[in-house]
C-alpha cells in the first residue's frame, strides 16, 4: 500500500532568516491566489516562493522566456546564493498549524511532510474525492517540467484511530524543542515546523502506514500532474529506475482522528437566474415530497450564531439548509426527509455521495428546481461560493469584501439566495474516496490551506 520515505529537501535558508522575513517569503497555495495578492507577494521579499509557484505573466513571454523558464532560474539562482539550501540527509519533517475558527475556538491541527511514492488511483493506494479540470494540470506539468521539482505540498489523510504515528511522531527530543520555523502569517495562522532525522523513526512511521489507504483531502490537480510527469520522465529517461526521484510525490499527512483537523462548509449563492421569485421558490420546495420548509424566525436571522448554532442542532438530525433571499430579508428552514433512493440521482452515484448535504442540495433543489443542471455547476454560471459564514453574510447585503474566501462572485452581483450550510464530515469524505465515488465541486474545505515555501523536493 502506500509508502512514505523522508527527503532531502531544499528549503530556506532558515538559520540565515529572521521570522519577519520567513513569514515574507511564504506564500498560500497558488490555487488561492488571485492578481493583487500575487502583486503583493511579490511586493513582500524579493525570494517570496510566489515567484516559483506562481510566476507572473507577462506581455512578450515566448518559448525562451515565460513564468515556467523564470521560476527555474529564480531556483537555481536562490540556490546558488545560499537563499535556498539542500538538507544533507533524509528528513521528514513535523508541521503544527495553529488556529482560531469564525466560533472563536482555537485549534491545533499536527501532522508531518514526507515524501509517498505515486500510485494511480485503480492502485487503491491513493483516493480521490473529486473531479479534476485540464486547464491547471497543463499548468502546473509545464512548472513541473521547468523547475523539476515538487513546489509545495498534498495534502493527504491517514486512518490511524490509535494514534500511533502520532506516538512516533511526537514523543521525541523535537517535543521539548524550538521549531526551525515558527511564524504566524497576516490571517492569524501560526506555522511551525521540526526536523526528524533519526531514521529509526522514518521506518516506523513507514512500516505503520503501509498498510493504510491516503486519502486525498487537497491538491487532486498536483497529484495528477505528478501522475502525468512521471509517465513523462519514464519515457524518456535512457534507463528509468524504479526508485527514481520521480517516481514519488511530496505530502502533508495528517490522521483523520487529529482534533484539530476541521472541514468548514462553503456556502452557496444563487445568482442572475432569470425569473427567480423567492415565494415561488419556496412552495416549489415545499411541495417536493422530500422536503419540508419551514420559516426561519427575525431574531435567528439578525444573529449569525444563533443561525449557525441551529443549524449545526438540525443537521445532527437531518440534511438541513438555511436559505435566506437579501432582497426580502427572510429565510427558510429546508429539512430533507428522503433517503438515498431519491429520484433525482443518477443510478451511477454510489450511495455515500448520495448521503452528502452538497449532493442533496446541487441534485434535489439546484438542478431538479432551480433548473441549475450539473454543466452550469461546473461552469459556475448562476452560482458562487464563499467560504466563511462572515462572507455570507456579505452576500446578503449586496457586497462581498472578503474575496478572498468567494469563488465565482461575478463583477456586478445579483444575489438572489443564500444557501447556508453544515460541513461535510471527514467521515463522510473517508466513505466517498473508499466507495471510488466523486463528490460535488467545493464539498469540502480542510483549514487551513498548507504554506508554500515550507520546504521544495527536487525530483
Amino acid at each position: 500500500m502506500a509508502e512514505i520515505k523522508p527527503f532531502r529537501a531544499i528549503r530556506y535558508h532558515w538559520e540565515q532568516l529572521s521570522d519577519r522575513e520567513m513569514k515574507s517569503i511564504v506564500a498560500p497555495p497558488y490555487d488561492v491566489i488571485d492578481e493583487q495578492q500575487q502583486e503583493q507577494l511579490y511586493q513582500k521579499h524579493p525570494a517570496n516562493v510566489v515567484r516559483l509557484d506562481l510566476n507572473r505573466i507577462k506581455r512578450g513571454d515566448s518559448g525562451d522566456d515565460n513564468r515556467y523558464e523564470r521560476a527555474r532560474r529564480h531556483l537555481f539562482d536562490w540556490m546558488a546564493r545560499g537563499t535556498l539550501v539542500h538538507d544533507r540527509s533524509p528528513t521528514i519533517y513535523i508541521h503544527e498549524q495553529e488556529f482560531v475558527d469564525e466560533t472563536g475556538t482555537r485549534h491545533r491541527r499536527r501532522g508531518f511532510i514526507a515524501l509517498v511514492r505515486l500510485a494511480d488511483y485503480e492502485e487503491n493506494v491513493v483516493l480521490p474525492h473529486e473531479r479534476t479540470l485540464r486547464g491547471p494540470k497543463r499548468d502546473r506539468l509545464q512548472l513541473m517540467k521547468a523547475t523539476e521539482c515538487n513546489l509545495s505540498q498534498i495534502f493527504f489523510l491517514y486512518d490511524d484511530p490509535p494514534c500511533d504515528v502520532d506516538e512516533v511522531l511526537f514523543s521525541g527530543p523535537e517535543a521539548e524543542a524550538d521549531p526551525h520555523v515558527d511564524i504566524c502569517t497576516d490571517d492569524g495562522i501560526c506555522h511551525r515546523l521540526w526536523p526528524i532525522a533519526d531514521e529509526s523513526r522514518h521506518r516506523k512511521i513507514a512500516q505503520l502506514l503501509k498498510g493504510s489507504p491516503l486519502l486525498i483531502a487537497d491538491g487532486h490537480h498536483r497529484y495528477e500532474t505528478a501522475l502525468a510527469y512521471r509517465n513523462f520522465r519514464r519515457r524518456i529517461d535512457e534507463e528509468p529506475a524504479d526508485d527514481a526521484p520521480y517516481e514519488y510525490v511530496m505530502g502533508f499527512f495528517v490522521n483523520m482522528h487529529d482534533p484539530g483537523l476541521q472541514v468548514f462548509p462553503t456556502h452557496r449563492i444563487v445568482h442572475s437566474l432569470d425569473g427567480f421569485d423567492f415565494d415561488e421558490f419556496c412552495r416549489e420546495v415545499e411541495s417536493a415530497p422530500l422536503f419540508d420548509v419551514e420559516p426561519i424566525d427575525d431574531a435567528t436571522l439578525e444573529d449569525v450564531d444563533r443561525l449557525r448554532e441551529q443549524l449545526e442542532e438540525s443537521g445532527e438530525e437531518t440534511t438541513t439548509f438555511a436559505m435566506v433571499t437579501p432582497h426580502s430579508e427572510r429565510g427558510v428552514w429546508v429539512r430533507y426527509t428522503g433517503d438515498e433512493d431519491a429520484p433525482f440521482f443518477n443510478d451511477e452515484v454510489p450511495e455515500s455521495v448520495r448521503r452528502l448535504d452538497v449532493s442533496i442540495l446541487h441534485d434535489g433543489i439546484f438542478d431538479d428546481i432551480l433548473g441549475i443542471d450539473r454543466e452550469a455547476q461546473r461552469s459556475m454560471s448562476h452560482l458562487a461560493y464563499v467560504k466563511s459564514w462572515k462572507g455570507a453574510e456579505e452576500a446578503l447585503s449586496g457586497e462581498i469584501k472578503s474575496w478572498e474566501e468567494a469563488e465565482g462572485v461575478p463583477e456586478t452581483p445579483s444575489t438572489q439566495l443564500v444557501v447556508f450550510m453544515n460541513p461535510t464530515k471527514v467521515s463522510q469524505v473517508n466513505d466517498v474516496c473508499l466507495s471510488g465515488g466523486k463528490m460535488p465541486q467545493k464539498s469540502t474545505y480542510f483549514y487551513p490551506k498548507i504554506l508554500s515555501g515550507l520546504a521544495i523536493n527536487p525530483l
